[in-house]
């Protein structure tokens, strides 16, 4: 094992705290870059254009839902924070048809760089409410692998829900423990200033609201200090002297207006467009607890590694085409660099034509890989409680841009066509536009190639990797066994019969190139539960362009790719497969190869790692049986070998 982040005290302390705390118990769980074209989706049977991305599927009374209670959109001011819909009077669009236009879409027969009095609204708290940041706690499988964990370490369960909660909750954890409302003190918690812990999260306002725009716009330039990561940002309390300051990426903020609204100061914050604020939350890494003691053992695992990812990139600080978090995930594909709006209107809807135009402008999409928790928010939204919020469509229209966007994170590039008599061969490059690994973030990610070959009369000869109509591949079932399953894995076991090893060539439908992390424990055993996990038996996401292999920090090199010349050849963030495909006799020339780079958000091991008694568990399944994690396709490609 390596003691990854050794030179970090966030780390440091959260891991003496988890020492602290097992010693007391008795008991023994983006894309940047080139947004070339993607061919049209290849149907893997059960027909990927045929699914209704948006419809709820209707009842079904043997599985439990979610019955969350109906969020409030308007709450009092609680300590130093404000809801979003209140920040959301001013920071607005012009009403439709008003002239001059605040914050709405850019006609593209007139300019990219103006907004169109008949354009969408495109203001932050327009876009936000419908964004998984905004949900970041009512995501069901957040709340289901929390609980998981707990329940699996249940001596660890008020620091493990108070450390979630941190990035999952900010406003209102970051004001329990400024205030020391609602903390608990309990063996399970271990802190000395209490733990905030999710049951009350789910009654304060201030929670379920998620990551809102007074967590984010009054983190601290405190991100520029060494080691920001893991949810060590800092928000000042209301008795220090620069409370209610909202920092903002544009110089000179017009500020009367603001403080004499909602008594807030903005402030121009240089860190609000640099990466590392971004980094603060997206970079994790978490304590390693033993698997035969159950007791921490000092060592911590990179959970989710973006940030570092996109810092050794092309596209990182350093880089020679560098472009930040927020260029890429806080951008409409319809709104230019130029675009230029006023930032916000008066109270009463009315434009001061005395406030500034601003560029560039920063849409509030917050646009990831998260599909399914969008679409899941969209299904559900009377059971998670945002219908009062948002209404019908909203959270499709944002699963419509998200979608997009994934179809420009990787291309296709077929080469080395050949044929003989008994065999097929070509190369298949996959190609990351990323700024970071593909896929990236939380370990339940995974992308794979799917293969189909056919001959002239149409009967197949070939195929591999399409999945079913639940989205499983063929090999899950083997990976989802009993045996792959248990917590606790026997001496010796092997693991390797749990997860697909990399592939480099392909020769029969078994051989699916799949790329994710595959976390090991300390046994060297695979494991689903995040605080077992020690090192990863497997990564072979794809690297971004500039990506050096051998040079980078260790939590973020690949693993498990050894033998692969080609694997992010001259650093050029991509990876080549090899196809050696047998031909029949009664096979009849020439042959469609049809290839498709699919991305799951979480994959059916993850999904049947989460179990326990806890409600929100039975509630995630509920969900999962009726809007299973789809197969999102990113590239497609199709051509003949003759």
């Amino acid at each position: 094992m390596r003691n990854f982040h050794h030179g970090n005290p966030v780390i440091a302390a959260l891991v003496v705290l988890s020492l602290l705390l097992g010693a007391c118990s008795d008991s023994n769980n983006g894309a940047v870059g080139d947004h070339g074209s993607v061919d049209e989706p290849i149907n893997p049977g059960h027909g990927d254009d045929d699914v209704d991305e948006t419809a709820n599927p209707g009842p079904d009374h043997d599985v439990e839902l979610p019955s969350l209670s109906t969020q409030i959109e308007h709450w009092e001011r609680t300590g130093v924070f404000l809801a979003a819909a209140d920040c959301g009077q001013c920071h607005t669009a012009s009403q439709p048809g008003d002239s001059p236009v605040v914050m709405r879409a850019p006609d593209s027969n007139l300019s990219a760089n103006q907004p169109s009095p008949d354009g969408d609204n495109i203001s932050p708290f327009d876009d936000w409410k419908s964004t998984v940041m905004a949900n970041a706690f009512t995501d069901p499988y957040f709340r289901a692998t929390m609980k998981h964990e707990t329940e699996v370490f249940p001596h660890l369960a008020g620091f493990i829900e108070d450390t979630c909660l941190t990035c999952h909750t900010p406003m209102a954890r970051a004001h329990a423990h400024q205030t020391g409302a609602s903390r608990l003190q309990s063996d399970a918690c271990g802190l000395p200033d209490g733990c905030y812990r999710a049951d009350q999260a789910m009654s304060d306002p201030h929670a379920r609201e998620g990551i809102s725009c007074t967590a984010c716009h009054q983190i601290t330039d405190s991100v520029f200090d060494g080691h920001v990561d893991s949810g060590n940002y800092e928000i000042v309390g209301a008795s220090h002297p620069d409370a209610l300051t909202i920092y903002g990426p544009y110089q000179n903020p017009q500020g009367q207006a603001m403080q004499g609204s909602v008594g807030y100061t903005p402030e121009f914050g240089l860190h609000m467009s640099d990466a590392r604020h971004c980094a603060s939350c997206h970079e994790l890494y978490t304590p390693t607890l033993d698997m035969v003691t159950n007791q921490p053992n000092g060592e911590v695992f990179p959970e989710q590694t973006p940030y570092t990812e996109w810092a050794n990139s092309d596209f990182g600080p350093f880089g020679s085409n560098t472009k930040s978090c927020q260029q890429c995930h806080m951008a409409r594909v319809d709104i230019s660099e130029n675009y230029k709006t006023r930032i916000a209107v008066r109270p009463n809807g009315s434009v001061n034509q005395a406030w500034p135009e601003r560029s560039p402008y920063f849409p509030h999409v917050m646009i990831g890989g998260n599909t399914w928790l969008l679409d899941t928010l969209e299904i559900f939204r009377d059971e998670l409680g945002r219908a009062a919020i948002n209404e019908a469509g909203e959270f499709a229209e944002t699963v419509r841009l998200t979608r997009e966007f994934l179809k420009t994170a990787a291309d296709l590039e077929p080469t080395g066509l050949a044929l003989s008599a008994n065999e097929l061969s070509f190369d298949l490059t996959i190609r990351n536009n990323t700024g970071h690994k593909l896929p990236t973030s939380f370990p339940s990610r995974r992308m794979w190639v799917a293969t189909r070959v056919t001959d002239s009369t149409g009967a197949t000869v070939f195929e591999s990797g399409f999945p079913d109509e639940n989205y499983h591949l063929t090999t899950d079932a083997a990976y989802t066994s009993d045996s792959c399953m248990a917590i606790k894995k026997a001496e010796g076991f092997d693991s390797t019969a749990c997860y697909q090893r990399h592939v480099n060539m392909v020769r029969s439908p078994q051989d699916i190139p799949v790329y994710e992390v595959v976390l090991g424990s300390t046994t060297n055993s695979i494991t689903h539960v995040l605080l077992y996990a020690s090192d990863a038996l497997k990564d072979n996401r794809i690297p971004p362009r500039g990506f050096n292999s051998l040079t980078v920090p260790d939590p973020v090199k690949p693993a498990g790719v050894d033998g692969d010349a080609d694997f992010n050849l001259g650093n050029g963030g991509q990876d080549t497969i090899g196809y050696a495909l047998p031909v029949s006799d009664t096979a009849v020339a020439p042959f469609t190869v049809e290839s498709t780079l699919y991305y799951q958000n979480i994959r059916p091991t993850f999904v049947e790692a989460v179990h326990g008694e806890h409600p929100w568990i039975a509630e995630f399944a509920g969900v999962v049986s009726q809007n299973p994690p789809r197969a999102e396709v990113l590239a497609s490609v199709s051509f003949q070998v003759q």
